[in-house]
């Protein structure tokens, strides 16, 4: 179904879903109006902890950019979530490294490695290096525009959808090794968030035999209630695909009186897609319980004054729950025989009106 007001990334591309990620993507944009941009990186460590790290840059309107950090570590009998509003946000020269209050992101000259620098009092110090495995990808030139004429605003995702982790983190004066594997996405949203999607599912599956990832939003009534979705699949240390022809399905949900969302019990993602050098055909499916909720994020918490004050105005209430469990990958590529593959899957579903 096509949507007048609506041009997904998927359809500018032209059957070319593959770009690969340029120096250029990796460009911190600061776009003006309301607008906010991340970067944000998934890791299951080799212990089977879970951490991920971000950083935030807000602008909204005529109003000062607003630039935070949210961290999360699970495991080990600990599960803590910070956000802190920081100040003095800068870019490098070339606009592909950004420090701000205790915070750094910096880029190699070679584009294939960051390192991460946080520190937030003594109760959250991370460091750590992020390496590309392979290569990273967006899906056509990366955006989908909304608006006839492509100017009421975008989103934008660029992945590297495998890195190698080395580093530490120190929580609550308890060190960890949180060196292995992870995902890095830097992604746009270019209008305010409440107008662009009611709903987003996500994924990073990482094992040692396959990486998956998936990023799912369905589009406001305005906007035709349409699910945009785009993945990929690694085996090994290499992209074997990327794929839009994916789904985050509820199989059973239940309500949560708390907030008046039908949270799910058991989910099914499914892949679809042709592999990049073969062009062969592939699939994937997995199904899981989400049984280990790491967290539920009233997000109009965790945001500014005056940003809530203009989400509350248009009736949205979003909130985050994130799962952190065992899960089960199927894959099939061509006629080869089945995979199967057993790791840890974060997944996250936002629900927002």
């Amino acid at each position: 179904m096509s949507i007048p007001n609506l041009h997904i990334a998927s359809d500018l591309a032209n059957n070319n879903l593959f770009s690969d990620v340029t120096p250029k993507d990796l460009e911190w944009t600061l776009a003006s109006g309301s607008s906010t941009e991340t970067q944000t990186f998934y890791l299951a460590t080799n212990e089977g902890h879970f951490a991920f790290v971000q950083m935030i840059h807000s602008t909204v309107s005529l109003w000062n950019p607003t630039i935070q950090f949210t961290a999360r570590f699970f495991g080990a009998g600990i599960n803590t979530f910070k956000s802190v509003n920081m100040s003095n946000f800068k870019l490098s020269s070339d606009r592909r490294s950004a420090t701000a209050d205790n915070m750094s992101i910096t880029l190699n000259p070679e584009c294939n490695k960051y390192t991460v620098s946080l520190k937030h009092n003594r109760e959250l110090l991370v460091t750590f290096d992020f390496e590309r495995i392979d290569r990273g990808f967006k899906i056509g030139g990366g955006r989908t525009y909304f608006g006839k004429d492509k100017s009421t605003g975008f989103v934008e995702h660029k992945f590297w959808p495998k890195g190698n982790v080395k580093g530490n983190i120190v929580v609550d004066g308890k060190a960890f090794d949180i060196s292995g594997t992870g995902l890095f996405v830097h992604a746009i949203q270019g209008m305010q968030p409440h107008l662009i999607a009611s709903r987003w599912n996500f994924l990073n599956f990482q094992s040692d035999l396959a990486s998956l990832a998936m990023c799912e939003f369905e589009t406001t009534p305005h906007y035709g209630s349409m699910k945009i979705n785009q993945g990929s699949l690694f085996v090994g240390d290499k992209l074997i695909g990327v794929s839009i022809k994916n789904e985050a399905a509820f199989l059973k949900t239940n309500l949560d009186p708390s907030t008046g969302y039908h949270i799910p019990e058991r989910i099914r993602y499914t892949w679809e897609g042709i592999t990049l050098d073969s062009k062969k055909v592939f699939k994937v499916r997995m199904e899981i319980k989400p049984e280990v909720l790491m967290d539920k994020i009233d997000v109009l918490n965790e945001v500014p004054y005056f940003l809530r004050k203009i989400v509350q105005a248009f009736v949205a209430k979003p909130y985050i729950y994130q799962w952190y469990n065992t899960a089960t990958a199927y894959i099939k590529i061509g006629e080869d025989e089945e995979l199967v593959s057993q790791g840890k899957l974060f997944s996250e579903a936002t629900f927002i009106s």
